[in-house]
């Protein structure tokens, strides 16, 4: 093999690598690739390989991060599918949140909510609530409160709290139907707020305008498949419970 074609699969090892490779954006404006190993005490251990072969690990201070680019594990990506049980999605989840908690990264959240959903969903509120408000103690004054709102105005809902759980949620849809070109992780955002907003909706025996807001989640806000499928199970409760019914 002749030295051109040695060094020609060397860039080529390290290009794919380097897209391979999560990136970190300092509020300096430098930027580390590498791998994204865990986090904990404010700091996100990350493991780099130089040009020569070598490896170093080492972490990086939260506050001093501006932005993450870093895919989403194969387990959580599994988890947010259509169908996932709540068991399964606890099982796949809970790992990913104790390695990643408090990275600022959309997934992250989005599966921190879920994780959430699926506690409430087995009947385990109060670590539902601790995740919601893990959220907002990692990640505050972020765009990521809104989620911890909804998902806490949900388990406002399951207790009977009509009026509170409708009283935290309006704000952030009245915000969503002010944005007409959402990104992908505000869309996410907004979807979990409509669907506590549809049922607040039902338990006010409005069922025409719930449907609306579950049919908003797969029309407008539909980013997240899991939270596509609770619209579309919602709206098929909903429509097999008032036969007839659509929207103007």
């Amino acid at each position: 093999m002749t030295q051109a074609v040695v060094i020609a699969l060397a860039f080529i090892l390290l290009l794919l690598r380097s897209v391979a490779d999560d990136q970190i954006v300092k509020r300096d404006g430098s930027a580390i690739s590498g791998r994204i190993l865990s986090v904990a005490d404010g700091q996100v251990m990350i493991e780099s390989h130089s040009s020569n072969g070598g490896v170093a690990k080492f972490p990086i201070t939260i506050t001093d991060i501006k932005s993450v680019n870093m895919a989403a594990p194969a387990d959580v990506a599994k988890a947010e599918g259509p169908g996932v049980a709540p068991a399964a999605a606890i099982a796949a989840l809970e790992p990913q949140v104790r390695q990643f908690a408090g990275l600022p990264a959309d997934w992250v959240v989005a599966a921190m909510a879920q994780l959430a959903q699926a506690y409430a969903a087995q009947g385990q509120g109060e670590r539902a609530a601790a995740t919601y408000n893990q959220i907002d103690a990692l990640y505050p004054g972020s765009k990521y409160h809104a989620q911890a709102v909804a998902g806490k105005a949900e388990l406002s809902l399951k207790a009977g709290k009509i009026d509170e759980a409708l009283a935290a949620v309006q704000p952030i849809i009245d915000q969503a139907n002010k944005d007409i070109a959402p990104s992908p992780s505000d869309g996410a955002l907004y979807a979990g707020a409509f669907l506590v907003y549809g049922q607040v909706l039902e338990a006010q025996k409005k069922p025409q305008q719930a449907l609306e807001a579950y049919l908003t989640v797969k029309t407008m806000f539909y980013q997240n498949p899991a939270l596509v499928d609770q619209a579309d199970q919602l709206a098929k409760n909903l429509r097999d419970h008032n036969p007839g019914i659509g929207i103007e």
